[in-house]
C-alpha cells in the first residue's frame, strides 16, 4: 500500500507530534513501502522533514536524529562534523545536512538538530555517547518524544544504554579511543569513550522487551500508527527513563535474558 503527503502528516498527528515539541526521530522508512508523490514535487525525505517541520514548528520546537557514526571506531578515519555521514538511515543523512542543523562533536555517537534548542542540545557536550551533558540527556531533560518510523521501539532505544551507564551496569565497561577529528583545518588526534560490554561475556540480549514491560507496567504507552505498510511509534523519553531506572534497580540484568554465564568482573 502506498502512502501520500497526507498520511505522513495524519500519523504523525496521531502519534503526538505537535507545535514545540522536542522530538527525537529515529527512522527506517524502508520498512513503509512506497511513497505516493502525486500532487507533492519533492521527495520523500523531504516530505517527511516537511511535515515535521510544519507539525512542531521549528521556530519553538526542535528536530534531532542521532547522526551515529560507529564504523569510526578502532580505525584512522578522521571524523569530520560537517562531512562524516550518519550511519542511522538516510533521512538521518537527510536531516544532517538540511540548512541550520547542528551536529554534536562526537566521532561515534553524535546527533543532529535543527530547530529552537538544536545548539542547547548538542553544543559542547561530553565526550562519553551516555551519561552527563549528552544530547541523550538533555532530551530526557526536556522530555523529548521519541519517534520510531518503520521499526518497533525495542529496536531503536538507546536511552537503555544512558541508564546502563548511570546506573553501572557490570556487563560494561568506559573504553577509550584516540581517534583523529577535523578542527578547523587541522586533524587533531583527541580522546572520547564509549560504554562497551566484555566480549568475554557472551550477552542474550532481549533488546528492551522486559524493560518495555516495566513501561507498560508502570501505566505508560507507547502510541502507534498505521504509515504505508508499516507503523511510527513514539513515546516520552522522560517516562520511559524513570521507568527503566526503576527496572535496572529490581534486576541489574534486565536488558538481557538471563545474567551472563562468564563474568571477568566478578572478584
Amino acid at each position: 500500500m502506498d502512502y501520500n503527503i497526507d498520511d505522513i502528516k495524519a500519523t504523525y498527528h496521531a502519534v503526538g507530534v505537535s507545535r514545540g515539541c522536542t522530538v527525537l526521530l529515529k527512522t527506517d522508512i524502508r520498512f513503509l513501502g512506497l511513497f505516493d508523490n502525486k500532487g507533492y514535487g519533492n521527495n520523500v525525505l523531504q516530505a517527511h522533514v516537511d511535515v515535521l517541520s510544519e507539525l512542531i514548528d521549528l521556530s519553538v520546537g526542535t528536530l534531532v536524529v542521532s547522526t551515529s557514526s560507529t564504523n569510526l571506531s578502532n580505525t584512522d578515519i578522521t571524523f569530520d562534523i560537517h562531512n562524516t555521514p550518519s550511519e542511522r538511515g538516510v533521512l538521518t543523512e537527510f536531516i544532517r545536512q538540511l540548512p541550520g542543523a547542528v551536529r554534536s562533536f562526537h566521532p561515534f555517537h553524535s546527533y543532529a538538530a535543527i530547530g529552537k534548542d538544536a545548539e542547547s542540545i548538542v553544543s559542547n557536550v561530553s565526550r562519553h555517547a551516555f551519561g552527563f551533558e549528552t544530547p541523550e540527556e538533555r532530551l530526557i531533560n526536556m522530555n523529548a518524544l521519541c519517534v520510531s518510523v518503520g521499526l518497533p521501539v525495542t529496536a531503536t532505544c538507546t536511552t537503555v544504554h544512558h541508564v546502563e551507564f548511570l546506573i553501572g551496569v557490570p556487563y560494561r565497561y568506559t573504553k577509550e579511543f584516540l581517534h583523529p577529528v577535523l578542527r578547523g583545518d587541522s586533524v587533531r588526534y583527541e580522546l572520547f569513550y564509549m560504554y562497551v560490554h566484555y566480549r568475554q561475556c557472551e550477552l542474550n540480549r532481549n533488546r528492551g522487551v522486559k524493560i518495555f514491560q516495566e513501561f507498560y507496567n508502570q501505566g505508560h504507552k507507547v502510541q502507534e500508527a498505521i504509515l504505508g505498510r508499516g507503523m511510527v511509534y513514539s513515546y516520552s523519553l522522560s517516562e520511559f527513563y524513570k521507568s527503566t531506572m526503576n527496572a535496572f534497580k529490581k534486576d541489574i540484568y534486565v536488558w538481557l535474558d538471563q545474567p551472563p554465564v562468564t563474568r571477568p568482573y566478578r572478584v
